[in-house]
């Protein structure tokens, strides 16, 4: 894989996105394993539809997938990640004859980080994506967070950002950017 060939160099280049399907225990405990299965199944194949041909998609664990996007500006991975929530969360998911509404938390970022350009790791790479996805989990879900930048001029300095991710946000180390999702269809038979 590309990816892990450069991040077995100076560091990860690209863009990772970790998605997480929002409240899909309550799709499990409410409709059935089969309906969860249903509604992973139909978010593997929006995502696939989101992305260009050659992202990469995996299911990264229980209702968590990665995309790993190579060559892609800033300004592209902030659109993909726009691009992935309405995808998801626009149109609800037929599954065992109910029309379950569903939405999606991201966390990403495009590697190395602005503005020193810090050589990062695969692994780190993957830990500051899925502190963002966190941080759009308590932000109240159904979002996109981006890392945008983080004042780091060495691996030490990003480390220690790293180790406080939220405090690194709140004295600016960190510039987030925060994208809605799809906004949530009036009370009725979906979830979000």
């Amino acid at each position: 894989m590309q990816a892990s060939q450069r991040a077995n160099g100076p560091g990860f280049i690209g863009a990772l996105l970790m998605v997480d399907i929002d409240h899909f225990k309550r799709i499990n405990d409410g409709h059935g394993h089969a309906a969860g299965d249903l509604v992973l199944v139909e978010v593997a194949r929006r995502l696939n539809d989101a992305v260009r041909g050659d992202d990469l998609v995996v299911r990264w664990g229980g209702e968590e997938f990665l995309i790993v996007a190579m060559k892609l500006t800033t300004e592209q991975t902030d659109q993909l990640a726009a691009r992935v929530l309405a995808s998801i969360g626009e149109t609800p998911v037929h599954a065992e004859g109910e029309l379950l509404r569903i939405t999606a938390s991201i966390g990403y970022a495009r590697f190395p980080l602005p503005p020193y350009g810090v050589p990062v790791p695969w692994e780190q790479a993957i830990n500051l994506a899925d502190m963002a996805l966190y941080t759009a989990k308590s932000q109240g879900r159904n979002r996109a967070v981006g890392v945008v930048s983080a004042l780091a001029a060495d691996a030490l300095t990003l480390r220690r950002i790293e180790a406080d991710f939220d405090q690194g946000w709140r004295e600016g180390r960190v510039t987030l950017l925060q994208t809605a999702g799809p906004v949530p269809s009036p009370p009725g038979r979906g979830l979000g």
